[in-house]
């Protein structure tokens, strides 16, 4: 037809009506995770020596490559709020542009997949009448959005925090996570397939991250030609810079005419880009129910496992450099409660707290990986794609059991890969740690893995619309285990997060007399390794086995469930 946007406002009502509890939801986990630790930050800084400590932390390349640098010039200028534009934007823009990005496509490109787009352009529906009305819902909740956090920030009254500062931390949260959704409505009119799409849209959020840590370090004037990096060089709180905003909804404009112009000249389920023809014949492995499995998510596997190498390596590139770092916070303890370190620690007793630190990092990349396998049982049940699979002499408990030996063994593996990173970079130097020190060390994690995926599979076996609660478990633990010894949080809150406890630093002290030509002196070495809380892992690792035998039971017992 030739009206491409008719009956946009219909779509649009029967959006809001499909997706406003997601709305909801979308809204308060900004607020709970932007707006939380302002409060916090104030007061963590409440000492002049406390401030210029946090400021050498944020000076730290290892800090800059992570979070983006700070526009504070002299210590004496770094207050609470600057520290909370620092390191909260560009944190706060990854999580919810990943978010944009899996929703706009879910709701085009996907429901193309699914044939609800080619249904509903059967009746008098504009072609671009379901692509305006997501636009026009993503700007709209964004701009609440924003208006939501800086009147939560405002309300908390932090020093050095104005309406006017909190309107553009706000609105720059905002408009990227709009620009984001833009960039995953071009792209799934290039992809012939929604995964491709999501695959497509985070390897550019990914690339571009990447991109900004070097720039960001070397020549932060080159920062400016990175989108991803508009969100903190609107300098919050201490220039209070709108440009970066400004060019941010300029690209999302531009971007969004350009999604237009191909979707109006590409047919209902077709992609710009070829599909792939695959094999003739199918492979032994493919045969089997564990291979089909694996199969399908070889993509993303992939993609996973290149993040997190690439994650170990940017941290263990930090390994060799910890004294230093340490050493130019000076008296107070602010860098080394930020990373994990204890206090008057020294030499590889700081260098394993530091990877007690890392660690955790790697493992709640690795267990998002994870979750996400694990979550396909849901996804393909609810498109009636198991009936298939129950047709055959396949039972519920092969089923369950596959996908969860699946999630948890890619978990594992990403935790490897990660460890793997960490001992390459690290090798050359002078007193680089063994491959099997990081391992021991590290691996344990992979029981807090089975224990998320044990609570995922309760979840699923009984609330299986409601699965996705995990991942409010898995950024309650990720702001606890990153932020939380930053904000100095009580041991009652960080030992809700499950990895906090699986492991410790032990160290052993070794006096060895040396003869010289006076006589003999002793040495005295200190040598720290990181292992197991054994009492807290076999405890964790029998709840996690009854969570996944409960969940079992209650997969088996229950309905199918669709849409």
């Amino acid at each position: 037809m030739n009206k491409p946007f008719n009956h946009t406002l219909m779509m649009m009502r029967t959006l809001f009506k499909r997706d406003w509890i997601k709305y909801l939801i979308w809204v308060i986990a900004l607020l709970a995770y932007a707006a939380s630790g302002a409060g916090k930050f104030e007061l963590a800084m409440n000492s002049k020596a406390t401030a210029a400590s946090m400021y050498s932390l944020f000076e730290n390349p290892a800090l800059v490559a992570l979070f983006g640098p700070t526009a504070v010039k002299h210590a004496t200028d770094f207050t609470a709020a600057s520290a909370f534009g620092g390191i909260m934007p560009l944190m706060t823009v990854v999580v919810f542009a990943v978010v944009s990005i899996i929703y706009v496509v879910n709701r085009t490109r996907k429901e193309e997949d699914e044939g609800i787009a080619e249904l509903l352009r059967s009746f008098q529906i504009g072609k671009l009448a379901n692509t305006t009305a997501v636009v026009i819902e993503l700007l709209l909740l964004h701009i609440i959005m924003s208006l939501a956090l800086a009147g939560s920030l405002a309300a908390q009254h932090v020093a050095g925090m104005p309406l006017s500062s909190n309107l553009l931390f706000s609105f720059s949260i905002g408009a990227q996570g709009f620009l984001w959704g833009i960039v995953a409505l071009v792209m799934m009119n290039i992809f012939p397939d929604a995964g491709g799409a999501k695959g497509a849209s985070i390897g550019i959020l990914g690339t571009l991250y990447i991109l900004r840590m070097y720039s960001d370090i070397k020549a932060e004037s080159l920062s400016w030609l990175n989108p991803l990096s508009w969100s903190y060089l609107t300098d919050a709180y201490v220039k209070d810079n709108w440009l970066p905003v400004i060019l941010t909804l300029l690209l999302a404009a531009i971007l969004l005419a350009l999604s237009y112009l191909i979707e109006i000249n590409r047919d209902v389920t077709a992609g710009y880009l070829p599909e792939g023809n695959g094999k003739a014949h199918a492979g032994f492995l493919l045969k089997t129910f564990t291979g089909f499995t694996l199969r399908q998510q070889r993509t993303a596997t992939i993609g996973w496992l290149l993040g997190i190498f690439v994650m170990g390596i940017t941290y263990g590139s930090m390994i060799g450099q910890i004294g230093n770092l340490i050493g130019s916070a000076g008296s107070n303890n602010y860098m080394s409660r930020a990373m994990g370190i204890t206090e008057h620690a020294t030499g590889n007793v700081m260098t394993q707290d530091f990877l007690m630190t890392v660690y955790l990092v790697i493992s709640l990349l690795s267990v998002c990986f994870a979750v996400t396998s694990l979550q396909r049982i849901v996804s393909e049940e609810r498109h009636n794609r198991l009936e298939q699979l129950y047709s055959m002499p396949l039972s519920r408990t092969k089923l369950y059991l596959t996908y969860t030996v699946i999630a948890w063994v890619l978990g594992a593996l990403a935790q490897f890969i990660g460890i793997l990173g960490i001992y390459l970079v690290q090798m050359g130097n002078k007193n680089a740690l063994s491959f099997g020190t990081l391992l021991s060390g590290g691996m344990v994690s992979a029981i807090g893995t089975l224990f998320i995926l044990g609570l995922l599979g309760l979840l699923i076996a009984y609330l299986p619309r409601l699965s996705s609660l995990i991942w409010a478990y898995i950024g309650f633990s990720f702001f606890i285990g990153v932020i939380g010894n930053m904000l100095n949080l009580s041991n009652n809150i960080m030992n809700l997060d499950i990895y906090h406890n699986l492991t410790k630093v032990t160290t052993k002290t070794v006096h060895a007399l040396s003869k010289t030509a006076t006589g003999y002196d002793l040495n005295v070495h200190v040598n720290s390794q990181i292992v197991a809380n054994w009492s807290s892992f076999w405890m964790i690792l029998i709840l996690s086995l009854v969570f996944v035998i409960i969940g079992l039971i209650g997969y088996r017992r229950r309905d199918i469930i669709s849409g």
